[in-house]
């Protein structure tokens, strides 16, 4: 399992392919739609200062994000976590675009 990381720098360029074990192919529409809620979750509690919620759905995120192969996600979400524990909005605020560009971007391989 591979993929090309995003980078800040990087946010609405092309496509990051993410290499998946197909055993988890089943399983990847409804990962992917958690994710994408979980943007939603967190961009409406920054907007409301809400650092714990941003952390813990971070934290979540960083946890099953790895284990489904997505490494990148993973160390996007522990950034977002690590900005919400310092309540650092502008921060959070890039995170949360980088990782939005990310999802609508990836391109899932299954091996």
């Amino acid at each position: 399992m591979s993929e090309m990381a995003p980078e800040t720098s990087a946010v609405g360029a092309g496509p990051i392919t993410v290499l998946v074990d197909a055993s988890f192919e089943p399983l990847i529409p409804k990962f992917m739609a958690n994710r994408n809620r979980e943007v939603t979750v967190m961009t409406e509690a920054v907007s409301r200062h809400d650092f714990d919620t941003i952390k813990q759905v971070a934290h979540g995120m960083k946890g099953v994000s790895g284990s489904y192969g997505f490494h990148a996600m993973t160390t996007i979400a522990a950034e977002l976590e690590q900005a919400a524990k310092t309540a650092a909005e502008a921060t959070i605020r890039t995170h949360l675009a980088t990782l939005a560009s990310y999802l609508a971007r990836v391109e899932i391989t299954y091996e």
